[in-house]
């Protein structure tokens, strides 16, 4: 279970009211745009815990109007309501402005291509402009294209190229002097990884952009805009689907018109409808690339339209979670990656969705949305919206801007002493050989805990406190600093992780030992303490056991590279030790994709050789099996067949029982995971 630390962003004195939120969309940057009666707007930029980038602060003596950021650079393009538009550059602050009396009234539009290679601009009285920006995020020269529809412009979105394009007639066309053709050769794909460009991947000049009157036009960047539909009301809302050739459009009356779109131009009606709902500029409006259409207009209800499945639905508060009763539902964002709707209320609270898709015995499969324990936060939520590739979400309300981050609930279990978290800052703890139940409540959100037989070590992230037990309470006995991404304890002795080696520290954080890596074998990452070993395993994929018997924490075996045994290994996941110190099974991700592997490998100290169990066959690899019976082992098979492992656990008296949980490989069809005794 997990769940959501806030940081409250460190606004300046003088930044006013937060008005506008934009995440960058791999990098955790925050821009957020703040209204202050006395001196005008501001635009602040923050980092994931919501620490202020003080080069990055710009003021004006009026509001801004729009923040967007470039797709793959730390690039923020800021448009105000006198029509001023710039481009911030983080983390130096550097400011390029647009040229001057391009714009004269409220910017409207601020859109980027996928790749970031074009900008346009637009505004209340009607101008548009396409801006070419290079490939070190500058601008370049004066507008491609500018426009005047005199209507305000309310939205605009890129039609990406269609995947039928001719590579070998762009190479000709490029080396013939064709800047268009060129630029789809030299810009990268935005995308984690990069790589060179292909069909269907690069964006392509064309963009459709709507005025106030219900119009829609094509244009494109060597000046030709064409009118292309007509709607009833004000265009609040463009979605393009890719797959359909399917344009959307939602008017603030909440009518859903869709249009195919030939490849020589032109509109054809498909369908139109009018959604329930209120409508309205302050109905928040998300469109997901699978084609569902989600509203939030201050009522107590989500609505969804599914318009690849032609069906509609609601989604509904909870008081038996923590709602209220009467509690109104303001804004809305999803996040793909998690499969989350989040949802803002009136009395501060953040409702979150879990997508979770299953199939009946039919094989018919089915949406069904999951609502969790509200987030309580404070004041009337206006805005929320996820972002970056950490999946942070930040929430703005009447009182302040927070940034939310996930936080898988932590626990941890030794010598008859079990904790859990229950929440950022609470721990319940059982020392089951006395029946004894106690609550500890910190300052801080807890990140990691660690329990010994008669003490408590949490971690916060950048600070570790030690609490003993004292009757039927637990008083803090020590706390220092520290950075370390790793911790474990065992009995006096904190183990902490910096470059190249493991420290040994006291409970006061004294220094005492230090564990050295050499560059080759890599900086630890991971710590298990099972029994009296110690298991490290280092960001080169070196696995090394240490022996804490005596005073001073021994080697077992030499730093073993995994990489040398293990075909295609990304990254090491997860390392531990049974109890003897001679067994050290390891999770890893897969090289290719980052992916988890579905086998769990085990790595013999004593014999130096490495078996593996594989949970998507369900079936042991030399030797290794569920038990002595091998019938009974064939017969498990199926059961364990098609998933992968997540978590692993060895007994910390018996060095032979080792427990593992895994989850089906289509986690989006079966959310049930499962333990195996090994």
């Amino acid at each position: 279970m997990a769940v959501y630390f806030d940081h409250r962003v460190e606004a300046p004195d003088s930044s006013g009211t937060a008005v506008l939120l934009a995440w960058h969309s791999s990098q955790p940057l925050l821009a957020v745009g703040s209204v202050s009666p006395a001196s005008g707007g501001s635009v602040d930029i923050y980092l994931q815990h919501g620490e202020h980038v003080e080069l990055c602060h710009v003021e004006r003596g009026f509001s801004p109007a729009l923040l967007r950021w470039h797709p793959t650079k730390p690039l923020l393009a800021v448009g105000w309501e006198t029509g001023e538009t710039l481009l911030l550059t983080h983390p130096h602050g550097e400011h390029t402005p647009l040229p001057p009396n391009t714009h004269t009234a409220c910017i409207t539009l601020l859109e980027w291509s996928s790749t970031g290679a074009r900008l346009v601009t637009g505004d209340q009285a009607g101008v548009l402009a396409m801006w070419k920006v290079d490939a070190r995020g500058r601008l370049h020269g004066n507008h491609l294209t500018k426009q005047q529809y005199s209507k305000p412009l309310t939205n605009c979105i890129f039609r990406p190229t269609p995947p039928a394009e001719d590579v070998s007639k762009l190479a000709k066309a490029a080396v013939s002097g064709d800047e268009d053709a060129l630029d789809k050769f030299n810009w990268r794909k935005a995308s984690k990884g990069g790589g060179v460009w292909s069909p269907g991947s690069q964006e392509g000049l064309t963009i459709y952009a709507s005025t106030a009157d219900g119009c829609v036009f094509s244009v494109d960047d060597r000046g030709r805009s064409v009118p292309l539909l007509t709607v009833e009301g004000r265009v609040q809302k463009l979605f393009y689907s890719e797959r359909r050739a399917m344009l959307a459009v939602v008017t603030d009356s909440l009518l859903l018109s869709q249009f195919s779109l030939g490849p020589e131009g032109g509109a054809q009606e498909l369908s139109k409808v009018k959604l329930s709902g209120r409508g309205g500029q302050n109905a928040d409006i998300v469109w997901t690339e699978s084609g569902l259409l989600i509203t939030a207009s201050g009522e107590q209800l989500i609505r969804l339209w599914d318009l690849e499945r032609d069906d509609n639905y609601v989604l509904s508060l909870d008081e038996n979670l923590g709602f209220e009763k009467g509690e109104l539902l303001n804004c809305v964002s999803y996040c793909p990656a998690k499969e989350v709707l989040a949802a803002g209320t009136n009395r501060g609270r953040v409702a979150l969705w879990q997508m979770v898709t299953v199939t009946n015995q039919k094989g018919d499969i089915k949406t069904q949305w999951r609502l969790q324990t509200p987030t309580e936060l404070e004041g009337n939520i206006s805005q929320l919206q996820w972002g970056s590739s950490l999946h942070l979400l930040a929430v703005c309300s009447t009182s302040s801007v927070l940034i939310l981050s996930e936080h898988v609930m932590c626990s941890h279990y030794s010598l008859q002493v079990a904790a859990v978290q229950l929440t950022p800052t609470q721990l319940s703890l059982t020392y089951f050989s006395t029946d004894t139940h106690l609550t500890l409540r910190t300052d801080t959100h807890i990140r990691a805990v660690q329990v010994a037989k008669d003490t408590v070590t949490v971690w916060d992230g950048r600070c570790v406190t030690v609490y003993e037990v004292s009757g039927q309470a637990l008083r803090s006995t020590g706390s220092f600093q520290c950075d370390s991404v790793a911790l474990a304890v065992h009995e006096e002795n904190i183990y902490t992780v910096e470059p190249n080696r493991v420290q040994v520290r006291t409970p006061q954080g004294t220094v005492k030992q230090l564990l050295v890596f050499s560059e080759a074998e890599g900086n630890p990452i991971l710590l298990n303490v099972c029994r009296s070993y110690l298991a490290v395993g280092t960001d080169a994929a070196h696995v090394r056991v240490f022996d804490l018997t005596r005073r001073e924490a021994k080697p077992l075996c030499n730093a073993k590279n995994m990489a040398e045994l293990i075909p295609d290994l990304g990254a090491l996941r997860s390392v531990k030790c049974s109890a003897n110190g001679n067994q050290v099974s390891i999770l890893i991700t897969q090289q290719i994709n980052g992916r988890p592997d579905h086998r769990v490998y085990f790595y013999d100290v004593e014999m130096d050789t490495l078996s593996h169990f594989d949970f998507f066959t369900g079936r042991p690899l030399s030797g290794l099996s569920q038990s002595d019976d091998g019938q009974r082992s064939r017969d498990n098979e199926p059961e364990l067949a098609s998933r992968y492992p997540v978590s692993q656990f060895w007994d910390d008296s018996e060095p032979r029982l080792f427990v593992c949980e895994t989850v089906h490989v289509n986690s989006e069809f079966h959310h049930a995971s499962q333990f195996s005794v090994l």
